[in-house]
């Protein structure tokens, strides 16, 4: 879910690079960029020769005398062990619902009794040797303690939710979708949550028991597994208490660092394999517009009716989207250089922007490749939400609208707002409605303080009639903020990149590590405040995480047992490395 990761997938699906949009920039006024003496756009304040895409040399660690990931996750026996153990988990329908009640009334609840049951049969080294916390009746924290109280814990997440089914699609699957059928013949298993993600519990507690299992084992450094339970419903049940439990015991920044689902996977593209984690999250923000008038019989209607009205918000706010933007030295430009560096006839053109560091002309082009590349760059604005009218013959008299939002860097929460207000308030007007818009909101009026302009709480001003006598609320309900970028550069970065490059240096010639934004959020939002090192990767390819959020959703078993592998391999590595 990162922009460099959907310009890979773009160029896999299209094969061709003139569906492109012309453009022809301008590249006066250049000097050297920093890769390979390619000329670049002068750029005021930036230092070009940092901008090279390095990689971190693979780790093997191999020294620490432990049996190798390659070893344990290989061959007929370890497929046909990590099959049974995923389709013990897929099978229990743990699904999130937007509605749910409390745990003790609402019966929906009820399979994730299952889950502690299930995984203590499968994974009986770590419930043996790991001490195993419930938080917040269905949170599950699993903590192997370390030998050194000096140094920081490492935390490994996954949430044990999935999204529902709808009823209408199940005649569409090819296997019911809590059956967890494992096809021998093309190598997936098949259900919801196979993928998203159920495949990271699999795979993090299977190479937990591993480790487990060999005499002797006692890491350096304390290990955590946390899984929350409400990961498809913000998180804020699951991994929300999780946090606060874990910053009790281990104090703000008290963690080393923290991987999470998320980012692009495994992407090839010819030789080159590229391993794309997510550094940041983008901004999250649900705006609702609630709409109050006077109703009455349809046979005598207003030329506006409250969901004409409400239309008309809807038009002015999409036809008014954001703008993309690459900042200098962001994970998005740091993503593109490692392309332009690695695979630079991939896409030639933006190749070519990159290296002559015009970023304003690649954020054109990747506002214009897909909806994916160009959401990794700007705001989203989707209109999820829309409610009214009660009977055919009554005029509405009380009409809702949701919109979700997925704001960029270049964004903010207030300037959202503020962008909305403005273009609201001219409909309003038009129509004598009352605005009242963000009251008592913090983000809005510093926001409003600090640009010099009026919010807007009044009534309108007009000589129209119809009087509709009507008030629009807009208010904020659920919002969070961009993420703080972790570090792509040093020495945590350099464990879990070096880590990636060792676990897949089988499957290509290069493996390349390159940082980008993650367009949706996680539960790793939660978990801000325990680590300044947060790292959203899912290792795994396009063709292992199919289907997500669909019809046939669908995993690789072969490409979980690699999953498996890196998350062995990781916890190796990082407790041989000191803080």
């Amino acid at each position: 879910m990162m922009g460099l990761y959907f310009i890979l997938n773009f160029l896999a699906v299209c094969n061709v690079v003139s569906t492109l949009p012309a453009f022809t920039p301008d590249y006066g006024n250049q000097h050297h960029l920093g890769l390979d003496n390619t000329p670049g756009v002068e750029a005021s304040g930036h230092d070009h020769s940092r901008y090279k895409c390095d990689l971190p040399r693979p780790i093997d660690p191999s020294k620490d005398g432990l049996v190798s990931s390659q070893k344990i996750f290989s061959g007929e026996e370890s497929l046909e062990t990590m099959v049974k153990r995923h389709q013990s988990l897929v099978r229990i329908a743990s699904v999130c619902y937007d509605d749910l009640g409390s745990f003790d009334e609402d019966d929906r609840w009820k399979p994730f009794y299952e889950i502690p049951g299930t995984l203590e049969e499968h994974y009986p080294n770590v419930y043996k040797y790991a001490s195993f916390e419930t938080i917040n009746k269905f949170g599950l924290v699993y903590t192997v303690e370390g030998s050194d109280n000096n140094l920081a814990p490492i935390l490994l997440t996954a949430h044990q939710d999935v999204v529902p089914v709808e009823a209408a699609t199940l005649d569409q699957w090819d296997y019911p979708p809590f059956d967890a059928y494992y096809n021998e013949t093309d190598g997936y298993l098949y259900g919801r949550g196979a993928s998203d993600d159920k495949a990271a519990i699999t795979a993090l507690m299977s190479s937990l028991d591993a480790l487990l299992s060999q005499e002797g084992y006692v890491p350096r450094r304390s290990v955590v597994l946390a899984f929350g339970f409400d990961g498809e419903c913000a998180g804020q049940a699951g991994a929300g208490e999780i946090a606060k439990h874990l910053e009790d015991k281990y104090g703000e920044d008290g963690i080393a660092v923290i991987l999470d689902q998320g980012g692009g996977g495994l992407r090839s593209v010819g030789e080159t394999l590229y391993a794309l984690p997510a550094v940041y999250e983008k901004g999250y923000l649900d705006v609702w517009f609630d709409l109050t008038v006077l109703g009455g019989h349809s046979s005598t209607p207003p030329p506006n009716t409250a969901i004409g009205i409400m239309s008309e918000i809807v038009t002015a706010l999409e036809s008014n989207s954001y703008k993309p933007k690459i900042d200098w030295n962001s994970p998005v430009h740091q993503g593109l250089v490692c392309l332009a560096r690695y695979s630079p006839d991939a896409l030639p053109e933006l190749t070519h922007m990159v290296r002559h560091g015009d970023l304003q002309s690649a954020a054109y082009l990747m506002s214009h490749l897909s909806r994916e590349t160009q959401y990794a760059i700007q705001t989203s604005q989707a209109i999820d939400w829309i409610s009214g009218g009660a009977k055919i013959n009554a005029l509405p008299e009380f009409v809702t609208l949701g919109v979700n939002h997925r704001y960029a860097p270049q964004d903010s929460i207030g300037k959202i707002q503020h962008r909305i207000v403005q273009l609201v308030e001219d409909i309003v007007d038009r129509h004598g409605i009352r605005l009242q818009a963000f009251k008592d909101d913090e983000d809005y009026e510093q926001y409003v303080a600090t640009h010099a302009v009026s919010p807007r709480h009044k009534n309108a001003s007009h000589a129209w009639k119809p009087t509709f006598n009507g008030n629009l609320l807009v208010e904020s309900r659920l919002k969070s903020p961009v993420s703080r970028q972790s570090p792509t550069s040093g020495n945590v970065w350099d464990v879990f990149a070096g880590t990636a490059r060792h676990t897949f240096s089988s499957e290509a010639s290069k493996v390349v590590v390159a940082p980008g934004a993650m367009t949706g959020n996680t539960d790793s939002r939660h978990y801000l405040n325990l680590s300044k090192n947060i790292y959203r990767w899912s290792p795994g390819s396009l063709s292992s995480f199919d289907n997500i959020y669909t019809v046939n959703e669908r995993l690789l078993m072969r490409e979980q047992l690699n999953m498996a592998k890196f998350y062995y391999d990781f916890i190796r590595n990082y407790d041989q490395a000191d803080d």
